[in-house]
């Protein structure tokens, strides 16, 4: 059997991807972990491979044959939202200065150098768009289109009238109820006892497969660091703007 790990931004997919590696073998993991890796691979080196985790568009993955076993995780949408940006930030400022200032990371620098009102709600176009893709409904557009980038696509028959929010919840929630599962953060003992399950393997304990946990910032001051920044209410307002899709669709798996 496949498996295939639809792994959102900020839903502990990096512990998960661990844990698939060390369950299954590295060498049936697909080493694509964003559809630009994807699009390089052909069909049949595709299906090589058992295994297929990362930031990936679900419909680039219909081409695997043979039965498939196909799982995501959600997160609180502000949570995620917050734990994104912050997690950014914290990237950025990691970087040196050369790296930082090289085109494929304008997302860690719009992070740590723009104040939250801008990189929330401002910015040039270019940057606005790629951070609204991420940002703004992304559980709703990405689950409606089965497309990372689905937001770009959507908004376009929105403008003309073929599309509203509704539909795209309402596909969202549709394309949702054919996974096998659905997973949340708050759940991560099933997710990996599901792995050990699937892979007949022992290995996988949660405590062993904290990657890319913030440890410095805990969920519970994330709203008062935004606060310190410069963040007012206006701006939370505007995060809740970008939850009110997704927070429907995590009110049905919560």
């Amino acid at each position: 059997m496949r498996i295939v790990f639809l792994h959102i931004p900020k839903t502990a997919g990096q512990s998960v991807h661990a844990a698939l590696v060390k369950a299954f073998g590295e060498d049936v993991v697909c080493p694509a972990r964003v559809n630009e890796q994807l699009a390089r691979m052909t069909i049949t080196e595709l299906n090589r491979y058992q295994v297929f985790s990362g930031h990936l568009d679900w419909a680039m993955l219909d081409c695997i044959k043979g039965p498939k076993y196909v799982f995501t995780i959600l997160r609180n949408p502000v949570d995620r939202i917050l734990s994104f940006y912050f997690y950014l930030r914290d990237q950025a400022a990691n970087l040196p200065v050369e790296k930082l200032h090289k085109p494929e990371h304008q997302g860690l620098r719009a992070a740590l150098e723009l104040t939250p009102q801008e990189y929330f709600s401002g910015g040039p176009g270019h940057l606005r768009k790629f951070l609204d893709d991420h940002y703004d409904n992304f559980y709703a557009y990405y689950f409606a289109s089965r497309h990372f980038q689905g937001r770009a696509q959507l908004h376009g028959l929105m403008k003309r009238g073929e599309l509203n929010q509704e539909d795209v919840l309402r596909m969202a929630k549709d394309n949702l109820g054919m996974l096998d599962d659905v997973f949340t953060i708050d759940n991560m003992t099933d997710v990996f006892a599901t792995i050990r399950r699937l892979s007949d393997s022992r290995e996988g304990q949660v405590e062993e497969y904290q990657v890319n946990v913030n440890k410095n910032l805990s969920a519970d001051n994330r709203v008062e660091k935004l606060r310190l920044l410069g963040g007012d209410d206006k701006l939370l307002k505007r995060i809740d703007h970008y939850c009110e899709l997704d927070n429907k669709i995590w009110d049905l798996y919560s």
